[in-house]
């Protein structure tokens, strides 16, 4: 294994249906309208930069590249 297997080089985006969490900014911040839309904006944005998503305990994703 690499020395840096597994470590985060960045997130690429943070997807909430929560308007009081929406911060916009640096990395990209997503307000989406519910629940159907936050997964399947999230798996687009994954698939397309063959990224991870972690679902946070907020119901919130998180977009890393490993």
């Amino acid at each position: 294994m690499g020395k840096n297997e597994g470590q985060i080089k960045g997130i690429l985006a943070y997807v909430t249906t929560d308007k009081s969490r929406y911060l916009g900014g640096d990395p990209l911040a997503l307000l989406v309208k519910d629940k159907e839309e936050l997964v399947k904006i999230s798996d687009t944005i994954a698939e397309t930069f063959l990224a991870d998503i972690v679902e946070l305990s907020s119901g919130d994703y998180l977009i890393i590249k490993k």
